[in-house]
């Protein structure tokens, strides 16, 4: 009795067994489901832009629907919405304004950026903020007729941000100036001077800049606000160059209603800009060979790092 009562206990225990795996097996393919169909639900990232407009080495990818939509507004029935078209054409002109105005070398010539065939600009709504530009390059984003698989720089511009108000890709492109001469990203060197330059894309008629810090000392921790270290820099440094006014082609950058992009008549207060991305290019080669590193490849929390703040500002500021 007691071997049968076991051989049934022992038959229990392994259709009890059995049950058990059936139930995890289900929960298992339960679960894989749950999830397949929450990845299934959302859009593949190619999904979020249904149209592009290019020219030259942007590619602005945007879409016309949902929540990243643009405004639908096509005055001159080119079938691209008009912000599309105030986007590229305020980025053509910033292009044109750092290479032939400050004789800045355009990032695509840098050795940093040669593997890169284009600057691809995605225009999508922003919660905070609006814009973005990265350091890296990356894979192209898919669009139709795709014929290159070389790798892009990437910008990011906000689908509510209006460039004949905004000088938001004027801004978002420098960035990617600054990240082609050097590796350092602390924010009083790269929003500082960035912002400071966006005074010949600005509706404003006085723009506006806060005091100059004393002393290079106090540059750490400062970002936009430092646009006043570089203006006062500008004063003492630009004395010695071309006063001349701006070439006569900046007339050809106007946008959609008719407005000029570039609101300035001479050029010479920011010629010192090729003088500072230069000697920060400079600085930036001498830290990677003390370093150890390649120039370039830096990792993010070096390049944001405040240790090179004194040696930075003391190298643009040299007579």
């Amino acid at each position: 009795m007691q071997i049968k009562g076991g051989d049934r206990y022992l038959l229990s225990r392994f259709f009890s067994v059995m049950k058990l795996q059936r139930l995890v097996h289900l929960f298992v393919l339960t679960v894989f489901f749950i999830l397949a169909r929450d990845a299934w639900a959302k859009p593949h990232p190619k999904a979020l832009y249904t149209h592009t407009a290019s020219e030259g080495v942007f590619r602005v990818f945007y879409t016309t629907e949902g929540k990243h939509a643009v405004p639908a507004d096509d005055v001159d029935g080119n079938a691209i919405p008009d912000r599309v078209d105030d986007i590229l054409v305020q980025l053509k002109a910033a292009d044109w304004f750092y290479q032939t105005q400050l004789g800045l070398v355009p990032p695509l010539k840098h050795s940093r950026y040669t593997q890169s065939d284009g600057i691809e600009v995605h225009v999508q709504y922003f919660d905070q903020g609006t814009g973005l530009a990265f350091d890296e390059p990356t894979k192209p984003n898919w669009y139709e007729g795709q014929s290159s698989t070389a790798l892009t720089l990437k910008i990011k511009i906000g689908s509510q941000v209006d460039p004949r108000l905004s000088t938001t890709p004027a801004h978002e492109l420098f960035h990617v100036y600054q990240y082609a001469y050097s590796p350092f990203k602390t924010k009083w060197f790269t929003e500082g001077m960035a912002r400071w330059l966006e005074e010949p894309f600005s509706r404003q008629t006085q723009f506006a800049v806060p005091p100059s810090p004393s002393s290079c000392r106090e540059l750490t921790g400062m970002a936009y606000n430092a646009n006043g270290f570089f203006a006062k820099l500008a004063e003492r440094q630009f004395k010695g160059f071309d006063q001349a006014a701006i070439a006569d082609e900046y007339r050809q950058f106007v946008y959609s209603d008719g407005s000029p992009v570039i609101r300035i008549q001479s050029v010479y207060k920011f010629r010192p800009v090729k003088t500072w991305l230069e000697r920060a290019a400079e600085l930036g080669a001498s830290e990677s060979r003390r370093l150890g590193l390649v120039a370039g490849k830096w990792p993010e929390p070096l390049q944001r790092s405040a240790q090179f703040d004194l040696t930075l500002c003391e190298a643009l500021t040299k007579p």
